[in-house]
């Protein structure tokens, strides 16, 4: 009985231990401004380029998934 006491109070007293930190991790987040490319933004006057425009994606053709019974009926 007095080891299942002992289990108790060490558990409350890292509850009460770590409460501080369970609510420190509460902190809303700092608002920020949204990203931009790493080589600055298309169209920007008197800044860098910006990426490249990517390729229009080519589609594949569809392809059979059919496969004959091995043990041949």
């Amino acid at each position: 009985m007095k080891f299942l006491q002992l289990l108790l109070s060490l558990f409350l007293a890292f509850l009460l231990c770590a409460m501080p930190l369970i609510k420190a991790q509460d902190v809303p987040p700092i608002p920020t401004a949204a990203p931009t490319p790493p080589n600055g933004e298309s169209g920007v006057p008197n800044g860098p380029p910006g990426p490249p425009a990517a390729p229009t994606t080519v589609q594949t053709p569809t392809v059979s998934t059919y496969y004959p019974p091995y043990a041949g009926n």
